[in-house]
């Protein structure tokens, strides 16, 4: 387990030489796909914060680690796997519509509340399901009577293979707004973006929560 440990001592050293806009940004290890040996290990580095987009698998790990962790779910949240979302994890990055919102709210048994960001569309061409940015002030306030969600904060991807300079545009777009929305008096501390292959762009212009999968644990474990 050198490697884990050697990756990480080097992304701690790339953020502490950066300039960071938004403050220190916090790590999440996207364990998807890796082995609980990986996971253990990181966590005895040091790592609280483990990230995961398939609900099932993710579960029978939380189940079996028994760890002493912060768990995310990142991926497109399925009507049908809200119940193990709400019970099982403490953030979840991907609210894209006010009905997904509302299942975890009445399913969450738990008495802290989901903490959850906002997915946001920062490319006119992304396919993926997000929140165009003209509609997030709609959803935010359609989301502030949900008892057993607080919303953190807002999550954006940037298009898979865009050049450096579009990924810099895209994520100051998603700063702007996230800076926004704090002057409007919105309650929200988090915008998480950036992964792997652009988490130093992502800080230097205002995430401060990364998630880091390949860069960290190396190739998964199929």
């Amino acid at each position: 387990m050198e490697d884990l440990e050697n990756n990480l001592s080097l992304i701690h050293s790339e953020i502490k030489a950066m300039d960071c806009p938004n403050g220190k940004p916090k790590i999440i290890a996207v364990s998807k796909k890796q082995s609980i040996q990986k996971i253990r290990a990181l966590h005895a580095l040091g790592i609280r914060n483990f990230a995961e987009n398939f609900a099932q698998e993710a579960v029978e790990k939380i189940v079996q680690l028994e760890l002493d962790a912060v768990w995310h779910f990142i991926g497109n949240i399925q009507s049908n796997k809200t119940k193990l979302i709400a019970n099982h994890f403490d953030w979840a990055h991907s609210i894209t519509r006010l009905r997904i919102a509302e299942r975890l709210n009445n399913q969450r048994t738990c008495v802290d509340p989901l903490n959850v960001c906002i997915q946001v569309k920062i490319d006119d061409d992304d396919e993926r399901e997000s929140v165009d940015t003209s509609e997030v002030r709609i959803l935010l306030d359609d989301m502030k009577n949900l008892e057993k969600i607080r919303v953190r904060g807002l999550m954006g991807i940037s298009t898979p293979n865009s050049n450096p300079e579009k990924k810099r545009e895209d994520f100051i777009k998603l700063f702007e707004l996230y800076k926004a929305l704090k002057i409007e008096g919105s309650e929200i501390d988090t915008l998480s973006m950036g992964m792997s292959d652009d988490y130093k762009i992502a800080i230097q212009n205002g995430s401060n929560m990364i998630r880091i999968g390949t860069l960290l644990f190396g190739k998964r474990d199929f």
